[in-house]
């Protein structure tokens, strides 16, 4: 069996050693997400292997995710799954994994649609080109022409006024929401706190958007890879008309225009989110798979 720890801020350099051997670098798995979503989500680490590290969560979805490292530099891919035990089930299999080991008579895939990562070409959410992003570029448009708005990059300088706009937003959005949907909020705040208060240690960018000098929209991102940015949280008060598709927009064009993709993450299975992402047209989905030993 694989030997786990808990994920302590001093794995970092380690981990992040697999995550860069990784093929193809899924936002879920960069050590900021694990970092900042450790306390809805608790992690524990399994590092031992050359190639591979596989991680065990103890939050809601309890179980064995991953891997991540060289996909493709694994020589006995039978001994990885001895050591994951009989009857082990492992979520969030890269597409890519389960293509290598697909076919096998003891392992059985299922897509899991609410996981994929969506990904889109900046350029397009830049351009807004064409019939498909007209609807975007009205609302881009009605808010540019509609407010006095100031846009600035993200620096620790405007740390404390994004967590006064968060905590407004979240009481407006508790006023609407189940018990389990607020504290899933209350737990969006501590992650976003964490990124905060590691914005030095991460290659973090970000933009504020301002309305009569208040915060009405912000985006905090982080760097993947020198291709790729993970657009991390992105909240806006939706009375301004167009504040979402706004806040997107500036942000790709001022910060975002130095990487080719932006990853918005999943959408979980959440109806409206899901409709949300999919109208900004994905240049391509990172998919996932639950892997079943049986």
């Amino acid at each position: 069996m694989l030997p786990f720890k808990e994920l302590t801020w001093q794995d970092k350099e380690t981990y992040t050693q697999y995550y860069k051997k990784s093929p193809v670098h899924y936002a879920e798995y960069s050590f900021l997400n694990l970092w900042a979503w450790r306390h809805a989500y608790p992690i524990n680490i399994s590092m031992n292997g050359e190639n591979l590290c596989w991680l065990q969560s103890g939050g809601p979805l309890p179980g064995i995710f991953g891997p991540i490292g060289n996909w493709n530099a694994v020589k006995d891919w039978d001994k990885e799954l001895e050591n994951l035990g009989a009857a082990c089930v492992v979520y969030d299999v890269p597409e890519e994994v389960k293509n290598i080991l697909d076919g096998r008579n003891n392992l059985r895939f299922t897509e899991d649609r609410d996981q994929h990562e969506y990904v889109y070409a900046v350029k397009d959410l830049i351009g807004l080109k064409g019939k498909a992003f007209a609807h975007k570029r009205n609302r881009v448009r009605a808010f540019l022409d509609g407010y006095e708005w100031d846009y600035y990059e993200m620096t620790p300088d405007f740390f404390d006024e994004v967590m006064d706009f968060q905590e407004r937003w979240r009481i407006h959005r508790d006023e609407t929401m189940n018990e389990e949907e607020i504290k899933s909020l209350y737990n969006e705040d501590i992650a976003i706190r964490s990124v905060l208060e590691k914005w030095n240690d991460f290659k973090l960018t970000g933009g504020v958007l301002k309305v009569d000098e208040k915060i009405i929209a912000y985006t905090i991102a982080a760097e993947l890879d020198e291709k790729n940015l993970d657009v991390m949280f992105e909240k806006a008060f939706p009375e301004y008309t167009g504040s979402y598709q706004a806040i997107n927009y500036l942000f790709q064009k001022n910060q975002g225009v130095k990487y080719e993709w932006a990853n918005r993450e999943e959408d979980m299975g959440e109806p409206g989110l899901r409709e949300a992402k999919i109208s900004y047209n994905p240049s391509m989905m990172l998919k996932k798979y639950i892997m079943e030993i049986v």
